[in-house]
């Protein structure tokens, strides 16, 4: 019989040789090899450049999911982490006071990102919002950083912009959101506009794409607050007079040259299909499920699923649909290695606090994100920071997983401390909860699942619910096998 370990290695060759496949069928760059390697490479179509990272956090009061894209310049990464720093020291600064009434009414900061190139020029836009019980709406706003990836050289509204090119930017921008059906009615008040017009920085965030300039305009700036943050684009050929780069440069089809030598959506798929594993769980010895939440990150999933491996252990992992893009060979791996791959929205905000469209927005978003990598799409949802109301429980459309043994691990960072909360309180039929971005937590599991093997079968949350005889519905939330409302 082939043991454990040779099959890991068998996997693992299949991967490499996928990986190997993807990049070699990909379209070769023709110019500007610096460009076109590693990080600075095309992901989605509104996340082309970089690699997400993500700070992801619970306090007593206040928590926070902030995502951005690594972009491997030492410059602008140091930028960006700045940047970021920023959002966070501000949200915490701003909430000291705050104090929640349960940990379903925190102070929530979430920031996601959007990315884009322009020949060699790289933007990165963020979307900020925040939002406590006692606001009766959340807070939002967008921040901008620009870049020259040559170098990771800043750039700003000066080094694109030349001549005397403000009024006819405050005439492009009215014309375009009078023409705007989105814009129109808040437009009508040509006061307003020239109010906002006259403020310092009005066209300082902005983002440069394959087409044109996109400016972005800070809520209540040039449209009453409820047009929210208003985003207006402008070809190059309407700004041809006053751009100081030669357009050519910026129009450039470098899309096309970018493609990232990860595995695509087909590989994946051909991956997932081809590994298949032999499972029994014996529904009359002990069992238990770990799960682990807001993954995929490659240093720390990896070890897990190597211990997992190890084992011949299964566990359940709530990824984030943002994620998935940026690290499509782990989720390949989770899955072909027999672990269940299910969502924790797409950018984790408190689904109790989405309108209907940011509420679609996070669960289907991740569904077809995680979709587009693996076949069908997620069976099962963790509502990030446990929070869901019944119209939570009503609109999504996958049962609602829980857990009974939270082991703290965002909170301790400290692997002997995640350790003891599972040798305490663990039990037959229990859920465990546990986040595959800390390495204190893979540290924990370097012990955790052997030890663990020994006394329970380590299976998927699916298999739990299935050896106990309880359907996995939507519309219920599932705490353990003892546990379901």
């Amino acid at each position: 019989m082939v043991g454990l370990g040779v099959i890991s290695l068998l996997l693992a060759a299949l991967v490499l040789s996928l990986n190997s496949l993807a990049f070699a069928l990909s379209p070769r760059p023709s110019s500007d090899e610096q460009l076109a390697q590693g990080p600075f490479a095309v992901r989605e179509e509104t996340r082309q450049v970089g690699k997400i990272r993500s700070k992801i956090d619970y306090q007593e009061n206040t928590a926070y999911s902030v995502h951005y894209p690594h972009l491997g310049n030492e410059a602008a990464d140091n930028a960006i982490a700045e940047t970021v720093g920023s959002f966070i020291d501000t949200f915490l600064s701003d909430l000291a006071d705050y104090r929640a009434p349960s940990p379903q009414e925190r102070a929530v900061l979430t920031v996601d990102y959007e990315s884009y190139r322009a020949g060699p020029v790289v933007s990165v836009v963020f979307h900020i919002e925040m939002s406590d019980p006692n606001m009766a709406h959340p807070s939002t706003g967008v921040e901008t950083l620009v870049f020259d990836s040559r170098d990771g050289r800043r750039l700003g509204e000066g080094d694109f912009f030349q001549g005397d090119y403000r009024p006819a930017l405050e005439q492009l921008v009215g014309d375009f959101l009078r023409a705007s059906e989105d814009y129109r009615e808040g437009a009508e008040d040509p006061a307003f506009l020239a109010e906002g017009f006259a403020q310092e920085g009005v066209f300082s965030r902005f983002a440069l794409t394959a087409q044109g300039v996109r400016f972005y305009f800070p809520r209540y700036l040039l449209l009453p607050g409820a047009y929210g943050v208003p985003v207006v684009d402008l070809s190059y050929d309407q700004l041809k007079p006053y751009l100081a780069w030669d357009q050519d440069e910026l129009t450039e089809k470098e899309s096309a040259k970018f493609l990232a030598g990860s595995l695509s959506p087909m590989g994946t798929s051909a991956l997932v299909e081809r590994v298949k594993t032999g499972r029994y769980v014996d529904p009359n010895k002990p069992m238990i499920a770990l799960t682990f939440d807001d993954g995929p990150r490659p240093d720390v999933t990896g070890r897990i699923l190597d211990r997992l491996g190890e084992v011949g252990g299964r566990a359940t992992f709530f990824v984030l649909g943002n994620r998935v893009g940026s690290y499509p060979d782990i989720l390949a791996r989770e899955y072909a290695e027999g672990h269940m791959v299910a969502s924790h929205t797409y950018s984790h905000k408190s689904l109790p606090k989405c309108d209907e469209g940011e509420f679609a927005q996070q669960v289907q978003g991740a569904d077809e994100a995680i979709g587009a990598i693996l076949p069908g799409q997620p069976k099962a949802l963790r509502p990030p920071y446990g929070a869901y109301d019944d119209t939570t429980r009503e609109k999504v459309p996958h049962p609602l997983i829980m857990w009974s043994v939270d082991t703290l691990d965002w909170k301790s960072r400290n692997a002997d401390a995640v350790i003891r909360a599972v040798r305490q309180n663990v039990r037959d039929g229990d859920i465990v909860l546990m986040h595959d971005i800390h390495p204190t937590t893979a540290d924990a599991c370097d012990t955790l699942i052997a030890e663990l093997a020994k006394d329970y079968q380590l299976v998927t949350v699916e298999e739990l619910y299935q050896a106990k005889g309880i359907p996995l519905e939507a519309g219920k939330v599932y705490f353990s096998a003892r546990t379901v409302r």
